[in-house]
C-alpha cells in the first residue's frame, strides 16, 4: 500500500521547473509586450542660454611672465652696472621701464628712464635718449605732468630735427599738438606707485 501512493504521488506531481506555466490552460499563451513611455518631460524642459564673457586681450598678459622678466632684466641690470657696462644697462633699464610700464607701475618706470636718459646722454646715444624721452613724455602725462611731458616731447623733437630723422620728428609734432592747451589732467585710476625704488640702477 505504501509503494502504491508512493507512485500515485511521483505521477501526479508538478514540476519542480520554473517552466510549470506552460503545462496545462497556460500553454502556449503569451501576453502582449508593455508598452513603450511616450512622455519625454526632458524634452520640456527650457534651458537658459549661457553667454561667454569676451576675453580681452589685456587680460591675457600673464603677470608670472611679467614678474620673471623683471627679474631677469634687473640681474642683468645689476651684473652690467658692477662690471661698469653702462651702455647696455641703459637698455637695462629702459625694458625695465617697459615692463613697470605695462604693470602701471609709472613711478617706477618713470625713475628707471630717467636712469637710462642720463647714461644714454653720457654715451652720446641719441637715438636711444629720443626713445626714453618719448616713454618718459608718456609716463608724465598719464601720471597728470602735462607740462612736464610736453617739454621732453620738445627736447626729443630738437634731437630727431637736428639729426634729420623725419618719422621719428612726426610722430612728436602729432603728440604735441594732442595735448595743446592742456597743463595738467587727472591721472589714471589705476595708477600704482612704488613703495622704495630699488636703488640699483644709480651710477657709480
Amino acid at each position: 500500500m505504501k509503494y502504491f501512493v508512493l507512485v500515485l504521488f511521483c505521477s501526479i506531481s508538478f514540476s519542480a521547473s520554473a517552466q510549470w506555466w506552460r503545462i496545462g490552460p497556460l500553454k502556449g499563451k503569451r501576453f502582449p509586450p508593455i508598452a513603450n513611455t511616450t512622455n519625454h518631460s526632458v524634452e520640456k524642459i527650457k534651458f537658459e542660454a549661457v553667454s561667454c564673457p569676451k576675453i580681452i586681450s589685456n587680460e591675457l598678459i600673464s603677470w608670472y611672465r611679467l614678474n620673471m622678466a623683471e627679474y631677469k632684466t634687473m640681474r642683468n641690470a645689476q651684473h652690467n652696472m658692477r662690471f661698469r657696462e653702462y651702455s647696455t644697462a641703459s637698455y637695462n633699464f629702459s625694458d625695465l621701464a617697459n615692463i613697470y610700464i605695462k604693470q602701471n607701475r609709472l613711478s617706477e618706470a618713470k625713475w628707471y628712464l630717467l636712469q637710462s636718459i642720463l647714461i644714454s646722454r653720457r654715451e652720446n646715444n641719441s637715438r636711444h635718449t629720443l626713445a626714453n624721452l618719448i616713454s618718459l613724455a608718456n609716463v608724465k602725462i598719464d601720471m597728470g605732468d602735462v607740462n612736464l611731458g610736453r617739454q621732453d616731447l620738445l627736447e626729443a623733437r630738437q634731437i630727431a630735427s637736428s639729426n634729420g630723422w623725419k618719422a621719428d620728428e612726426k610722430v612728436i609734432v602729432k603728440k604735441l599738438e594732442s595735448i595743446q592747451g592742456i597743463n595738467s589732467q587727472a591721472p589714471k585710476s589705476e595708477l600704482k606707485y612704488a613703495d622704495n625704488v630699488d636703488p640699483v640702477a644709480k651710477s657709480k
